[in-house]
């Protein structure tokens, strides 16, 4: 990703966790990134209007994370373990991590 929509991504409250290679038509280097974020900002907690509902559980994890990856990816995981494991199994995968 680009210096600037890292510094983007992070200054929403997110940390860059793992990076890693993935090949576009098996031939292509493309770069892949694994983002945690406060699980209190989940994606299960969002309204229609795009804000938190305090009424809605936080996802217990063991480390208060949930993780992401761009590209691709549309979803959160528990775990770091588990999100890699997803972009593995994607069908550009697997990725070399970094």
């Amino acid at each position: 990703m680009s210096k600037n929509v890292d510094a983007a991504t992070e200054a929403r409250n997110r940390r860059k966790v793992a990076t890693g290679t993935w090949l576009y038509d098996l031939t292509v280097p493309m770069e892949i990134t694994v983002w945690a974020k406060p699980a209190r900002l989940a994606w299960s907690r969002v309204d229609d209007d795009e804000n938190i509902d305090e009424t809605k559980p936080i996802p217990e994890t063991r480390d208060g994370f949930l993780y992401y990856y761009r590209p691709g990816g549309s979803g959160e995981y528990m775990t770091l373990e588990e999100a890699k494991a997803m972009a593995d199994a994607e069908p550009w995968g697997p990725v070399t991590w970094d």
